[in-house]
């Protein structure tokens, strides 16, 4: 294996785990391995903690957790194997799957009577699976989140006594209408994961970005590490957890693994990949390293993040009164279900040698308008320039450049089927999860909650970029954590979680909370197996 080229004679810091990364799996792997009698660390290349899951809604999928069952919702195992089985295209690993299924409900359960953290179903409104209607699927119970009426005061007193709580990563933006409050979804918690390390004294230091793994006698033992420009070596006892999120914010690293337009991200912009590059150093083999959370995103005139880089911001679907179109100004997918976006994205034309949807448009009528605001812009407040009004839909489509015959047709088939409340071209509404994503804003509206026409002047577009929520392709492990070479064998003293670590629990799926989730299990496992194993 190739590492680090020598064993440094003076380590600066040393710990029995060292978990590189402050992601949720990271911090948890640190508490647990701290409860089990470790000395414990986490690196953190940033001066912010909690990554990509700072910026998230905080939300872990646990089959058959202790809340949803407690509420008398049925769930099993069977269910969640049958569920994962069905929609994971053959490429999920089995005993990743049944590893994380007889642990998460225990995780949870440790992490709630050892650490701050305070969990409770989902109820914002896409507390359903994705496909919630395939056998094992539930319309509810599986998506648990930091509880929103006990987390923020616990958070907020303790921040005062823990400044270092306030380096929990903020939004870098408004999102779709404001800020949000600063101890809700991933914030709350990352917040509490980090509350519960410093509550057990375990070292947390910042700004020290991993760059290579040390190895002597073929077992990771360290890693040499940069702070304030210079080497910094970190002795690891016991084994080294990678939990340094995706790759999104790598170009060179998409364009080799993912197959799609230009590619932006609205992820904590430290995901650059530095695990999977220091597992590959190693030999570690690889997985599912095209498989992405594709969704439909803007980058506003002017907003960069701390690397000059755009930073892309989701942005508003699934109600009345919009649509999606491509460049022929023709739908091209289901406007409720994201998944279905980014494939509108991806579809190719080969005929042509071109994207055969791109660039897509995001269309709305001022009824839209009336009811929601676009992004952080209040109702009636002025245009912006990245928004192209016309007073006619010919008007629009000869502003966005697309064909104005074909997108009035495009909107007048439409808008039969809102009044029809049917879209046999995509079938908007009619899953579970798509109606409940309209439910929650408009209960009982007929005939659909997420079909209404554009009918009232004037009209909107905006040209959307493809953008991602991670990259979900990574190292592979075993059922322990231990990351793999490419020759089958586990590699000594290195394990591996968070987007670091492919998505072989759901394969070529994905589900909201999939990705915290298993950041979080196999945390607990590795530390739990670290333990457990000696040095």
């Amino acid at each position: 294996m190739i590492g680090h080229p020598y064993v440094p004679d003076k380590w600066d810091v040393e710990a029995d785990l060292v978990a590189v990364g402050s992601s949720s799996g990271g911090l948890a792997a640190a508490i647990v391995g701290h409860d089990l009698g470790l000395t414990t660390m986490v690196l953190e290349k940033a001066d912010e903690l909690g990554g990509g899951t700072a910026l998230s809604g905080g939300v872990i999928w646990i089959p058959f957790n202790d809340h949803m069952l407690e509420k008398g919702i049925p769930d099993s195992r069977e269910d969640a194997l049958t569920y994962v089985r069905r929609l994971s295209m053959g490429h999920h690993d089995e005993d990743i799957l049944a590893a994380y299924l007889d642990n998460a409900a225990e995780m949870v359960r440790y992490m709630e009577q050892h650490t701050p953290l305070k969990l409770s179903v989902e109820t914002d409104g896409s507390r359903t699976e994705y496909c919630a209607d395939v056998p094992g699927g539930k319309p509810e119970g599986r998506k648990i989140w930091p509880d929103p009426d006990t987390m923020p005061p616990v958070l907020e007193a303790a921040e005062q006594e823990h400044p270092l709580l306030s380096r929990v990563r903020k939004d870098p933006v408004k999102y779709l209408i404001g800020p949000r409050p600063p101890w809700v979804q991933g914030r709350a918690l990352i917040g509490a994961l980090v509350l519960g390390c410093l509550n057990r004294g375990v070292h947390i230091i910042t700004s020290t970005p991993a760059r290579q793994l040390i190895v002597q006698n073929g077992r990771v033992i360290g890693l040499r590490a940069e702070r304030d420009g210079r080497d910094f070596f970190v002795k690891a006892n016991r084994g080294v957890l990678l939990a340094t999120g995706g790759f999104e914010w790598n170009e060179e690293m998409n364009k080799r693994f993912i197959y799609s337009p230009p590619l932006g991200a609205y992820t904590a912009p430290t995901n650059r990949g530095d695990g999977h590059i220091m597992g590959m150093e190693l030999g570690a083999a690889l997985a599912l390293m095209d498989h992405s959370i594709f969704q439909p995103g803007i980058n506003l005139p002017g907003e960069v993040v701390e690397s000059g880089q755009r930073f892309y911001r989701p942005f508003i679907y699934g109600y009345p009164h919009m649509i999606m179109v491509n460049r022929h100004g023709k739908r091209c997918c289901n406007e409720t279900f994201y998944p279905d976006m980014g494939r509108a994205f991806l579809e190719y034309d080969r005929i042509r040698g071109e994207f055969a949807n791109v660039p897509i448009f995001w269309i709305c009528d001022q009824a839209f308008r009336d009811i929601f605001p676009v992004i952080n812009i209040k109702r009636g407040t002025e245009l912006k320039e990245w928004m192209v009004r016309g007073d006619t839909l010919p008007d629009l489509a000869e502003k966005l450049g697309i064909p104005g015959n074909n997108l009035v047709e495009t909107v007048d088939r439409f808008n039969r089927f809102a009044k029809e409340g049917k879209d046999p071209d995509f079938h908007r509404g009619e899953s579970t999860y798509d109606r409940q994503w309209g439910e929650f804003v408009f209960p009982g509206r007929q005939p659909s909650t997420v079909l209404g026409p554009l009918e009232k002047p004037p009209f909107y577009g905006v040209k959307l970029s493809l953008t991602t929520a991670g990259n979900l392709g990574g190292l592979v492990t075993n059922a322990n954590g231990q990351v793999m070479h490419v020759r089958g064998n586990a590699i000594p003293g290195l394990y591996c979680t968070s987007n670091t670590q492919a998505m072989l629990l759901l394969g070529h799926h994905y589900d909201s909370g999939a990705a915290q989730g298993k950041s979080m299990v196999f945390g607990y496992i590795a530390a739990r197996h670290i333990a457990a194993s000696g040095r």
